[in-house]
């Protein structure tokens, strides 16, 4: 006999959620985050550090409504926290107007990394696709077509897509 699964609670659903991914954690923020759901957050995430050992944590505000000075105190000592874990911590997705706001207000970010997006975030703290296109694949390629341009070498043969 099977048991239906009881409706999550309110408090599960209003968790931010915390992405494991190749060693790293993944923490996207959307919305409005009230001050209880930070408070969770910075537990849940010291938890889940301790858990799995990550090794980088990229938190993503770019779905984030309103950035205020009371987060970004929250999110300062959380990536002070995780570095005293051995967890680096990369901000991304953070607008221009955010930006100017924090400037602005002077808050510091110390120890945290920023990237604009999260696939740079990702590949700031080491992880990048299989087959991705780093600066130095491109420089060999602009090489390589100069080359063959120049008459240096052979043109590469097309590859063919199966």
């Amino acid at each position: 006999m099977s048991h239906p699964e009881s409706p999550p609670s309110s408090r599960d659903l209003s968790r931010i959620p915390i992405i494991p991914l190749w060693g790293q954690l993944i923490v996207p923020l959307q919305g409005d985050i009230t001050d209880a759901q930070a408070a969770q957050l910075c537990s849940d995430v010291l938890r889940d550090i301790q858990r799995t050992g990550a090794k980088g944590m990229v938190v993503d505000i770019s779905g984030l409504w309103l950035v205020d000075s009371h987060l970004c105190a929250v999110l300062a000592r959380l990536a002070g926290s995780a570095r005293l874990m051995g967890t680096r911590t990369v901000l991304c997705g953070m607008g221009a107007d955010v930006a100017l706001t924090l400037q602005s207000m002077g808050i510091q970010l110390d120890g945290v990394e920023t990237a604009l997006g999260l696939e740079e975030g990702l590949s700031l703290l080491g992880v990048r696709a299989v087959g991705a296109r780093t600066e130095e694949s491109e420089r060999e390629e602009a090489q390589r077509l100069a080359d063959e341009m120049l008459g240096l070498v052979a043109p590469a043969s097309p590859r063919t897509v199966v």
